[in-house]
């Protein structure tokens, strides 16, 4: 764990505080997920009372970053600011809400992405989408497919487009719950009557093909809107 920061004239310990813990999150240093180190290594850590440890923690809780979980812990929940802003966002709207807002998300990162990517972007995005195809199990698969999203609105060079892209992707409606395997892989892979759209708008990013791209892009939300609401139908 890096050292703490010398302390800034005037500025509040536990803003200080504060502003080291959230620096460590959005650095991915302490990732969402994480279990934050016991309160009497935080004071260690950071040379403050517990009290102002507990208050720097409680800012960060109130701004959504932080989760305390009673008798557990306090776990990162969100790695921004705007990240736990959309997850609070979109959990009050509806499916074809959050899918509309993809839709203007990602059909205009295709586009960009089309022009922006680096060659070494695109060689990252086959990589990705070919160990998803090959992955053996769901998690796997889900992970891949998150992260050739996630790969795809990075190479747009927007890094804001990116945070936002990242924080809704992960929304519930990203993938619908209690499929079995067999639906699962139907649901990510898709039953195309050509070729899966995410090959479609690869082939389209490495031809610089703009608007290939974004038909790609539009063509591949639609069948994830229709299958979503198809499974939660079904069920």
């Amino acid at each position: 764990m890096s050292s703490f920061q010398p302390a800034v004239r005037n500025v509040p310990m536990s803003v200080q505080i504060g502003e080291q813990v959230r620096a460590r999150i959005t650095s991915g240093e302490w990732p969402v997920g994480m279990r934050l180190p016991g309160e009497h290594a935080l004071v260690e850590t950071f040379g403050a009372s517990r009290a102002t440890v507990r208050e720097a923690l409680r800012g960060l809780i109130h701004a959504g970053l932080l989760e305390a979980r009673p008798g557990d812990g306090t776990y990162v929940r969100a790695s921004s600011e705007l990240d736990a802003m959309l997850q609070r966002r979109v959990s009050q709207k509806t499916v074809d809400d959050v899918f509309e807002l993809r839709e203007a998300l990602e059909i205009h990162a295709a586009r960009l992405a089309a022009t922006r990517a680096t060659q070494e972007e695109l060689a990252a995005l086959a990589k990705i989408l070919a160990s998803r195809d090959a992955a053996p199990d769901l998690k796997a698969r889900l992970e891949r497919d998150l992260q050739f999203h996630d790969a795809l609105v990075t190479a747009t060079g927007n890094p804001l487009l990116a945070e936002m892209h990242q924080s809704l992707d992960r929304a519930a409606t990203y993938a619908p719950e209690g499929l079995t395997e067999r639906e699962h892989r139907k649901f990510l892979v898709g039953e195309w009557e050509d070729e899966d759209e995410h090959h479609a708008l690869l082939a389209a990013l490495e031809l610089r093909d703009a608007d290939a791209a974004a038909e790609a892009a539009a063509r591949l939300l639609l069948h994830a809107r229709e299958a979503f609401l198809r499974a939660q139908t079904d069920r």
